[in-house]
């Protein structure tokens, strides 16, 4: 069950983004062309990095739920945040870029980095600590 649950919430943090960016960009106008079929392609893989950091870091903590939730912060909370500022401020250039693969991609690279940290960190991290998971292991 443990191990079930330590993939579900992932999974369900990364289709959260992939749902976000993709009804955010449908807001904003966008239409299924050859630009946005590229990076909706390559959104997933976006998606990934920042709820996959935490997971590990929680799945190797020691202590009750509580404490493995203050240790993934403790432990991967820094990196995962200016990982994730690091790539916002390089993706704003992109705005202003007459191209347009140059101008959308930027405004996908900021909401899918956005709204990744937003769910790994508020999403994974509190479905964890609501739900209790706890990653004891007994044998029997």
């Amino acid at each position: 069950m443990i191990v079930f649950v330590l993939h579900a919430f992932p999974t369900v943090s990364i289709f959260s983004v992939l749902i976000s960016v993709i009804g955010a960009v449908t807001i904003a106008g966008w239409t299924l062309g050859v630009i946005e079929a590229i990076l909706f392609g390559i959104l997933a893989g976006f998606s990934v990095d920042y709820v996959i950091h935490l997971a590990h870091a929680y799945s190797h903590a020691e202590g009750d739920v509580e404490e493995r939730v203050m240790a993934a912060y403790a432990e991967m909370g820094t990196s995962v945040f200016s990982g994730m500022l690091t790539s916002v401020v390089a993706s704003i250039p992109l705005f202003f870029c007459t191209l347009t693969f140059f101008a959308k991609f930027g405004t996908f690279l900021c909401l899918t980095i956005l709204f990744s940290w937003i769910f790994a960190n508020l999403g994974f991290m509190g479905l964890l600590a609501t739900f209790k998971i706890s990653m004891d292991r007994k044998i029997g």
